[in-house]
């Protein structure tokens, strides 16, 4: 029998009344997924009065949690012992770059819940602007004053031992030494710089565009390997994902953080 509207209500209607009488039906059929996250790595991922949170969090929560239906308990941990726990079967999910190494633990969604690309960010007035403006290369940046933090990866995978860089020892005062103009520029990732920007009382006064130099950051859902029907769940996540996306809920979730 083909379901026309009107049955699709009734049986709605049935199926819901059917939950409010028996709601341990509902419950036991939750899975849990066990989450396991950097506890430190804002605006991604960051624990915050005992709970972790943050956009890739979030994303967890309307992906896996709320059209997926999933129970989650997000966890945080330093970043070599959340991905081990996943590996040896303590974790479930991860979302990072699916490489070589990952892919010997875990299966990852095809495409990425979010990927940022590098961008350059200057003070609003910083007297070169317009020489800041025209820089495209990694060439171009030598002729700067650029900042980093420590222990910044990206920056050591992509700007060359020649280049000079000043590390400061955090993004934020990074940033805080454009905004004095002690230094001229930073070049990475965009959103981190964007919240750091906001945490920090700094919006106006840094500019940010894109600048198209090294890889950009990619965060693709992984689940363990040996998972109960792993193939499965990660055809079904990638089918959600894209809805979440067409429907503008990732980007509202990215657009609370910056």
């Amino acid at each position: 029998m083909p379901i026309t509207r009107r049955r699709a209500l009734t049986l709605l209607s049935a199926a819901t009344a059917a939950m409010a009488l028996n709601p341990s039906m509902v419950l036991s059929a939750r899975q849990t997924l066990v989450c396991n996250w950097v506890r430190d790595f804002p605006p991604y991922c960051m624990e915050r009065d005992g709970s972790m949170t943050g956009i890739l969090v979030e994303c967890a929560d309307e992906v896996l949690g709320a059209r997926m239906g999933f129970a989650l308990d997000h966890q945080g941990y330093d970043w070599p012992k959340a991905q081990a726990l996943v590996a040896s079967g303590q974790g479930d999910i991860l979302c990072t770059n699916p490489t070589r190494e990952r892919l010997d633990f875990a299966l990852f969604a095809d495409a990425p819940v979010l990927e940022v690309p590098p961008s350059i960010f200057c003070a609003a007035d910083n007297p070169r602007l317009a020489e800041i403006d025209a820089v495209k290369t990694l060439d171009d940046l030598a002729a700067f004053r650029q900042v980093d933090y420590k222990g910044n990866g990206w920056a050591a995978q992509t700007f060359p031992p020649t280049l000079s860089v000043t590390y400061a020892d955090t993004l934020t005062l990074a940033l805080e030494m454009i905004a004095r103009g002690e230094a001229d520029l930073f070049v990475g990732n965009g959103l981190g710089a964007l919240y750091a920007i906001r945490q920090a009382g700094l919006t106006g006064a840094i500019l940010a565009r894109e600048l198209p130099v090294g890889e950009p950051s990619s965060f693709h859902f992984g689940l363990r390997a040996d998972y109960p029907q792993a193939q499965a769940v990660m055809a079904r996540l990638a089918t959600f994902q894209d809805e979440a996306m067409a429907q503008g809920a990732i980007r509202e979730i990215i657009l609370k953080y910056i």
